[in-house]
């Protein structure tokens, strides 16, 4: 292979690569009129469901109760526990779809400020020990209730009618996971 071949086929490599890796990041489409954001979780059913109770995982994923809980420990988040995109770019009359495909229920709470959710032992965990706070004059207990998404659920928000955490800004996070978390930028419509 000739240096110029060579050189093509490492920037073909380089381009693809950052294509790829920009792919976490999101942006939603003009002619787009939904975003969908995955909640996603690696949960093993046979030892959450024994140790918080059963129908707690209902999905098919390897990580074990007890190893979820060392990495949140060590870490301060379970890194297969996350919304994806985790950032993104909206326009303010666009729909958000949180799809749930894990196997554990997710909150898609809209947050003015990150922080701890109504786990207290995750929010200890996590380093989360301030609450989060809650759009609009909800509390955390009623605005989770109306964002729950159960496992294989979906639920469309209206960002119309969030409150941005600052302009520009909306913010979601799980409140029983909360280092799972998504911001979304509002572009131009």
């Amino acid at each position: 292979m000739s240096s110029k071949s060579r050189v093509l086929a490492l920037l073909s490599a380089g381009l693809a690569s950052l294509a790829l890796g920009t792919m976490g990041v999101g942006s939603a489409f003009a002619d787009s009129k939904t975003l969908h954001i995955e909640m996603t979780d690696d949960c093993d059913p046979a030892t959450f469901n024994a140790v918080i109770g059963k129908g707690t995982c209902v999905g098919n994923g390897d990580t074990t109760f007890g190893a979820f809980i060392a990495e949140v420990q060590a870490t301060h988040r379970a890194e297969d526990w996350v919304f994806d995109p985790s950032r993104a770019t909206v326009r303010r009359k666009q729909t958000v779809v949180a799809d749930n495909v894990g196997g554990e229920t997710h909150s898609f709470t809209c947050v003015t400020v990150f922080g701890g959710g109504i786990v207290d032992a995750l929010n200890q965990a996590s380093g989360n020990t301030k609450l989060a706070t809650a759009c609009g004059n909800q509390t955390l207990a009623d605005s989770f209730g109306a964002s729950l998404v159960l496992a294989g659920g979906s639920k469309a928000f209206d960002l119309s009618k969030a409150e941005q955490a600052s302009p520009g800004v909306f913010q979601f996070q799980c409140l029983i996971h909360p280092w799972m978390r998504s911001v979304l930028r509002v572009g131009r419509d």
